[in-house]
């Protein structure tokens, strides 16, 4: 059985992490996700609330569980980032704090393992399932936030920014593309797809069922612009990265 690790970046979600950890300790303890769940790495990016404390004491009673952070805020990217340089396993599921995608979808991704090195959970396919949709703002930022990305980088994908992406922990992403990732904030997706096809890995977009949950940690207009210039920069730097 394919081990994996589990890293959930985390910035202010004292009250969501116990349903989702929860659910997800339940789920590992009735061994019904198809792997094998090696550890699960929470990253506090500097929280504001008690969202270390709340892990710190769930990971009493849970061996898997362990907690990593930092003393301020520095995105979720870092955070990523982070938890990437600490997992152990041949395969990492980053997902995100507020279980938008129920953890069962790891079984739909991983049937995929010998086909793709990254293969990411998309709410934009014909076939995903949404079931609690976005107000129709975020929706519409968000077609066009890849539509920008299509017209600067040439991604090809319909969604790089669903919480749920599982990458394959090898040599070759730890010892040369891990190391180079350099975004810390809400633009990191892309810079990874560009990373990993920039040293020839195959990527994947799946399916997945999703719905949107309240208290979005994105802000609608600072962070679209900010992910826009990210793009530009990373427009930039596409020569070298190619």
């Amino acid at each position: 059985m394919t081990d994996v690790s589990i890293v959930i970046p985390a910035y202010n979600e004292a009250l969501r992490l116990p349903e989702t950890l929860q659910v997800l300790k339940e789920l590992c303890t009735e061994d019904v996700l198809s792997v094998s769940i090696t550890e699960v790495l929470v990253v506090d990016d500097g929280s504001m609330d008690n969202t270390r404390q709340v892990v710190e004491q769930f990971a009493q009673e849970w061996s898997l569980l362990k907690v990593f952070g930092f003393s301020e805020n520095r995105g979720k990217g870092a955070a990523v980032k982070k938890g990437l340089i600490e997992a152990r396993s041949s395969w990492v599921l980053v997902a995100d704090a507020d279980m938008a995608t129920p953890w069962e979808e790891l079984r739909k991704l991983q049937t995929f393992m010998d086909q793709a090195d990254l293969i990411m959970g998309s709410r934009a396919l014909p076939q995903s399932q949404i079931e609690v949709r976005q107000h129709w703002i975020r929706q519409t930022m968000g077609k066009t936030f890849n539509k920008i990305l299509r017209l600067f980088v040439g991604l090809p994908y319909k969604d790089t920014q669903c919480g749920f992406k599982l990458v394959h922990n090898d040599e070759v992403f730890r010892q040369k593309i891990l190391p180079q990732l350099s975004v810390e904030r809400f633009a990191w997706d892309v810079e990874l797809i560009l990373y990993m096809e920039r040293y020839r890995k195959k990527v994947l977009e799946v399916p997945i069922r999703w719905q949107h949950r309240d208290s979005s940690r994105v802000h609608i207009v600072r962070d679209s612009l900010e992910m826009l210039f990210a793009v530009r920069k990373m427009r930039r730097r596409l020569q070298n990265i190619r």
